[in-house]
């Protein structure tokens, strides 16, 4: 009798496929915005009214603390939940011009956000990678050798580029920041992380052929690297 065939969970892939539609994206968006503030604002009711449950009985002073914790674990969760979704959805092109999303482009294409992310794909592409302590998802090393170029080149673009394709951008902040990606994840094939660098190679250097290039930003690091 043959051994039976082994299974793996399902892992999140980068990006979703196929992309959701304008109104359920804003419409799931909302609901935790929603769910979110009246948490909060349940918390702050709870809050205000402990000082006077202390004078009251302990039945109600317990009642309130416990629904104060409740509402505070439950506006945590409903936003941590949202910018989960916010960031995973950011990598869409067709959802980059929601209002939704402006915040987080906003923070994804400043200029300290870029360098970071620049620094990130060069210590990626680097030959050797250091044992870090404590490091739960290594980098998969034998899939970064065949992309290196490929990865320098959107370093240098992340700095040089005058207008970035923000979907571009958080597709590499996905693929550097997410245990799910193929570049940490070996559940998923090696040809998801040609095919995402490819995505936002792409994004990247066709919207850069529009456009001038910009002064290199200011990365004292860089140069000592080199």
């Amino acid at each position: 009798m043959p051994p039976p065939k082994r299974t793996h969970p399902t892992h999140e892939k980068l990006p979703p496929h196929p992309p959701p539609g304008r109104h359920t994206v804003q419409s799931s968006l909302a609901t935790l915005r929603n769910w979110r503030e009246g948490s909060a604002a349940t918390a702050i009711v709870m809050a205000a009214l402990l000082p006077f449950a202390v004078a009251w009985h302990t039945t109600y002073l317990t009642a309130i603390a416990t629904c104060l914790i409740a509402a505070a674990i439950l506006a945590a969760t409903c936003h941590i939940a949202r910018e989960h979704r916010v960031a995973t959805l950011a990598v869409i092109p067709e959802l980059t011009q929601l209002p939704e999303f402006a915040a987080k482009h906003k923070r994804l294409l400043s200029t300290r956000n870029r360098q970071a992310l620049a620094a990130g794909l060069r210590r990626t592409a680097a030959p050797t990678q250091p044992p870090r302590r404590f490091d739960t998802c290594p980098i998969l090393t034998d899939r970064v050798a065949p992309v290196r170029p490929e990865l320098l080149q959107l370093a240098n673009a992340l700095e040089q580029t005058n207008d970035l394709d923000p979907a571009s951008v958080a597709l590499i902040h996905e693929l550097l920041t997410n245990a799910c990606s193929p570049l940490y994840n070996p559940n998923l094939p090696a040809d998801d992380l040609h095919a995402t660098i490819s995505r936002a190679h792409a994004g990247i250097f066709v919207r850069a052929t529009a456009q001038p290039p910009a002064p290199p930003l200011d990365t004292p690091n860089r140069a000592a690297q080199e």
